[in-house]
């Protein structure tokens, strides 16, 4: 189906069986220790097994504990890990693919909590900008020491049995600390212009080579541009690409420089492919092989960028989290078959907020063991009937299909996918309909009859006669106990959403300043409305994941949309919405209409009917309202042993 995909490729001597390579993601599977687990060998093995070419293997620490970068890295800085970084490789080999490893130093960005020897180190003592802390400036001969850190790393990569090594000069990280005028205020041969800046991350590569050999393959993963005023141009980065290719490396990942994590992590707003140019303008630099990566999600698309020679490569991150079986699905031409990345960042937040082992909201066995992760065939086949076809009922259907049970998917609306379908009509939120496109394609494909378009009562089930009945009916909106809410000028956000209630060039007051209030607001606000919302707490809510949150409130900002905080709605009156501050002053804002986000509760009445008279399960939001990624886990887990 995508023969440019599918066609082997050559970095330096070694052939990959395609053109699809696994970005390197962390993953906090490591122990504490650094070292290699089975949990670790296991995720990789699943990514081996889905058809990818090369494997690269999240950054690994090389320098204990000073450039340590997460909780749970995995090390390579001394001898002792060989031998559990050789399980991991051949476990991958075994599993049909190619390995490289990723070999980094944080500088600046280190964490603190985790380095126990401050300072940090850095080309200058400039503020790290987030943290504000000033890093200790590296002297010339700890620069080199540092270079030959890198070398060491290589030769034990080599020898616990990877295929290639990739340096990262990207992200903000430490050799993009040095080719970044943002942070490399040396005056040596180390910094001022572009050729100083680059002879670090030059004299790297170098000494890479010089431990592993000049045959060995060894790819930069360069942060080609930043997009803070003052950082690496695209013409800058498309330089320092031709001069390390020229220092020995043999193939330029393209990414970004600077610790911007929005465009590094990108959340759902952000376009298929938008990085490509990048790779695009460093191919006409450079005669080695150049990767490209960033929200790449479909193979079509994939697959146009190698026919019209944008890359020679497609690195695949979060794609291949939420199914590793990617490359699989694609080469058979079972595109629809693919669980698509929506890019709502839940292994970001996992990551790289909690310091948390990742997880993913679309594939729920991610982060679990072999044992979780196998679905196996009930003892006794049973009728299942589910009741409400969101993620957690679509879920719950495909498992129990797959244990051999016989099962009934019905739900109210006539599509499936609940209120993904609401959600989905957000500005920048259409990934989310990818969810109910997946499970619209392999449902029926498996035997699970679907019955959309009838609400479902205690009768109806009783007319089935199910074995187990499994309640996802989701959740409703809170009807706040306002004066005036019933008010005819007053409509809830879910009947915006819908298209129940069109609302154009109004004033509009939203009451509710959370996910879906603000949400609601965006959308509302892209309709021409002058909106203000209203909240009653300072902050926002943590249930927001932060990357997305930051991008939703400068969005907001721009649409200029209004949020009052720390205020109570005590009265809605016809035109006029009376608030109360928390010194007990009152003042009111005049509207055209007033929209109710103040939050959800169970849909859960049914579940309350059926309770003790068939076997039961309540899953997803009608439990407790929260993230996809918490109904899409019960879905599965709920049906697993049933």
């Amino acid at each position: 189906m995508f023969p440019k995909l599918f066609e082997p490729g050559f970095i330096r001597g070694l052939r990959i069986k395609n053109r699809l390579v696994m970005a390197p993601i962390s993953t906090n599977f490591a122990d504490a220790g650094g070292n290699v687990t089975e949990l670790l060998i296991h995720h990789y093995k699943t990514i081996a097994s889905g058809g990818v070419g090369l494997l690269i293997v999240e950054n690994v620490c090389i320098q204990y504990p000073q450039g340590r970068h997460g909780v749970a890295q995995p090390r390579i800085d001394s001898d002792e890990f060989i031998s559990g970084l050789h399980y991991l490789t051949h476990a991958i080999h075994r599993a049909g693919a190619l390995v490289a490893v990723e070999l980094m130093h944080p500088g600046a960005v280190a964490d603190l909590k985790l380095t126990e020897e401050p300072p940090l180190v850095a080309p200058s003592a400039v503020p790290v900008k987030h943290s504000g802390v000033v890093s200790k400036k590296l002297t010339k001969n700890e620069i080199e020491k540092m270079a030959n850190l890198f070398g060491e790393a290589a030769l034990r990569a080599k020898e616990g049995g990877f295929d290639m090594v990739e340096v990262h000069a990207g992200h903000g990280l430490l050799l993009n600390q040095f080719l970044s005028p943002l942070t490399n205020k040396r005056k040596d041969e180390y910094g001022g212009n572009l050729e100083g800046r680059v002879r670090f991350p030059a004299m790297v590569i170098r000494k890479v080579k010089e431990h592993v050999g000049w045959e060995f393959p060894v790819s930069v993963r360069l942060g080609v541009k930043e997009f803070e005023k003052g950082g690496i141009t695209l013409e800058e980065g498309k330089t320092v690409a031709k001069k390390l290719a020229q220092a020995g490396a043999d193939a330029i990942h393209t990414t970004l420089g600077g610790a911007d994590q929005e465009k590094r992590l990108e959340p759902m707003q952000y376009p298929q492919g938008w990085r490509v140019f990048l790779a695009r303008e460093v191919k006409k630099a450079v005669d080695i092989p150049v990767l490209t990566v960033g929200v790449i999600r479909e193979p079509w698309f994939a697959e146009k960028i190698l026919e019209e020679g944008q890359a020679d490569f497609i690195a695949l991150g979060r794609a291949l989290i939420a199914d590793p079986e990617w490359p699989k699905k694609a080469r058979k031409g079972e595109e629809r078959a693919i669980r698509k990345c929506i890019s709502c960042n839940e292994c970001v937040r996992a990551r790289h907020f909690e310091d948390q082992p990742i997880r993913c909201s679309v594939n729920p066995t991610i982060g679990e063991d072999r044992k979780f992760a196998c679905i196996g065939k009930a003892e006794k086949r049973k009728r299942i009937m589910v009741v409400g076809a969101g993620p957690a009922g679509m879920e719950a259907a495909r498992v129990a299909t797959l244990r051999g049970h016989e099962v009934y998917l019905h739900d109210k609306r006539n599509v499936l996918g609940g209120t993904l379908n609401l959600a989905a009509v957000i500005p920048g939120k259409e990934k989310l309909q990818w969810i109910a496109d997946y499970y619209e394609y392999v449902l029926p494909k498996l035997g699970v009859r679907i019955k959309l378009g009838g609400y479902v009562d205690e009768g109806k089930v009783k007319e089935l006669n199910p074995d187990v009945v499994v309640i996802s009916t989701g959740a409703e909106p809170v009807v706040p106990d306002i004066p005036g809410v019933d008010n005819p000028n007053v409509v809830s956000a879910y009947d915006i959403l819908e298209g129940k209630m069109k609302i154009e060039n109004e004033e509009v007051v939203v009451v509710g300043g959370g996910l879906v209030g603000l949400e609601t607001a965006e959308f509302l606000a892209s309709k021409g409305n002058k909106v203000t919302v209203v909240k009653r707490y300072e902050t926002i809510s943590k249930s927001i994941e932060p990357i997305y949150a930051s991008h939703l409130l400068s969005d907001l900002e721009k649409q200029q949309v209004k949020i009052i905080f720390k205020v109570h709605v005590t009265e809605i009156l016809r035109n006029k919405v009376i608030l109360t501050d928390i010194e007990g002053k009152r003042r009111y804002l005049i509207f055209d209409k007033v929209v109710l986000a103040r939050g959800l509760k169970p849909s859960n009445e049914l579940a309350k009917k059926l309770k003790g008279k068939f076997p039961l399960f309540v899953i997803g939001d009608c439990k407790k309202p929260r993230r996809i990624f918490n109904a899409v886990y019960e879905g599965f887990t709920t049906m697993k042993n049933v």
